[in-house]
């Protein structure tokens, strides 16, 4: 049966916003002193950034439990969007409480940390966001040779030294310390925080598989393909992206994240096509065979989006660019279903593994449109397979813009929002 919501999504907003911070408002609002009472909303906006911040933190790590269910692209946009709130909170708790000595100190030095990096995450690291406002994109094109990928990853981290700062800002405070069973929660929920932080950065460490680099060529203008032979296999499905870092080359030690060409479940090797647009992907012609990896993974909901969506009898793809890669190794590993796949780019070069949409084109249940250029609207819906609005599902792949125009249409031509899901790699 095909769902029209992700409730999934839903659930967990509505968690991070109102479950989490309730326990520490109202063991606040029945313990402050009355002596207080004009601070109290502030005291809450306080309270309530930093159990924000903690989430933030947490969803950094990158719990593969929580990817599955809704994916890594919704967690950063989440882990953005309750920075910036958390931000926006401790601005009114600080310019409407009153404190001194070090306790002023430590909440203004955690402000103003965290102001910076907010605007500094809201340009480099904010995807979701660069790929909507032009000029946010221009800055950052500007100002990318300055702030490579490693340098923007460290900086990131000091959202944790922001995060120390509160912690010792409120265990200075006596009458809040006073209140126990705020504190409870206060040191539970921190604690909770520090403990999956260290696990994941253990979990890394220890769980990373060690990877030679066995082939690196290039396929197209500015495009080139990875061959990874990992020591070990990677709990990776079709469709999925892993992280890869290379730790004995400058500037290539930091994960970063790249989509499988080929389906993961078929083939003990990793194979990766990899557009030249950042420092890291630029400098990849550099790196030879036999170079040493760390690999971790997989991540995505491609596979899982359709293993929830059983009942459909078609699968329409519209990708565009780089964009098909997730996407190949989900036809690869669906040959039995019935797969239309709209493919565009801007120039013909781009065009990516034609060999491969040859071969599948012998398949009676693939059917393929290629073009140089965008489809129009209506070309793709009178393509679209019989009653596609209530047994057909749509996997998206390429730009935010063209990924956002398509969901559009399809929405108005009656698909519920539930038959479509893409993966917007902007971060």
């Amino acid at each position: 049966m095909i769902k029209s919501h992700n409730y999934a999504l839903g659930l967990t907003w509505a968690i991070i916003l109102f479950v989490i911070p309730l326990p520490m408002i109202q063991t606040l609002a029945v313990g402050l002193p009355a002596a207080y009472a004009d601070e109290f909303q502030a005291i809450y906006f306080g309270a309530i950034a930093y159990a924000w911040m903690l989430v933030a933190i947490y969803l950094s790590t990158r719990p593969k439990w929580l990817d599955r269910l809704i994916g890594l692209p919704n967690m950063y946009l989440i882990h953005g969007m309750m920075s910036i709130a958390a931000v926006f909170l401790t601005y009114l708790h600080q310019s409407q409480t009153e404190s001194m000595g070090w306790i002023k100190t430590t909440g203004d030095w955690a402000y103003w940390l965290l102001l910076g990096l907010l605007g500094y995450s809201l340009i480099f690291m904010a995807g979701w966001l660069s790929s909507r406002v032009k000029i946010v994109q221009l800055v950052k094109s500007w100002l990318a040779p300055l702030f490579k990928h490693e340098v923007s990853i460290w900086i990131h981290r000091l959202n944790l030294v922001a995060t120390v700062l509160v912690f010792i800002h409120v265990i200075l405070i006596n009458y809040v310390v006073a209140i126990k069973p705020f504190m409870f929660w206060f040191y539970l929920y921190s604690g909770l925080t520090l403990v999956s932080y260290i696990w994941s950065k253990y979990q890394n460490w220890v769980r990373n598989s060690n990877a030679s680099l066995t082939n690196n060529v290039a396929i197209a203008d500015n495009v080139r393909e990875l061959e990874l032979q990992p020591s070990s296999k990677i709990s990776a499905l079709p469709g999925d992206y892993i992280f890869v870092s290379f730790p004995t080359i400058k500037g290539l030690s930091e994960l970063h994240p790249f989509s499988l060409v080929n389906s993961p479940t078929d083939s003990s090797k990793l194979i990766l096509a990899i557009r030249g647009d950042g420092d890291f992907t630029r400098s990849l012609d550099q790196v030879q065979p036999g170079t040493p990896a760390k690999v971790t993974g997989g991540y995505g909901r491609y596979q899982p989006f359709l293993n929830e969506h059983l009942g459909y009898q078609n699968m329409v793809i519209i990708a565009g660019g780089i964009g098909v890669v997730p996407l190949l190794s989900i036809i690869d590993s669906h040959p039995d279903d019935n797969i239309q796949l709209f493919y565009t780019a801007h120039r013909q070069s781009d065009l990516l593994y034609p060999e491969k949409l040859a071969n599948w084109q012998k398949r009676p249940t693939f059917r393929l449109f290629q073009q140089v250029g965008r489809f129009q609207d209506a070309e793709v819906v009178r393509q679209l397979p019989k009653d596609w609005q209530v047994n057909t599902i749509f996997l998206f792949g390429g730009p935010s813009k063209m990924t956002r125009h398509w969901r559009r249409v399809l929405l108005r031509h009656g698909a519920s929002s539930g038959q479509i899901y893409a993966e917007e790699f902007d971060w």
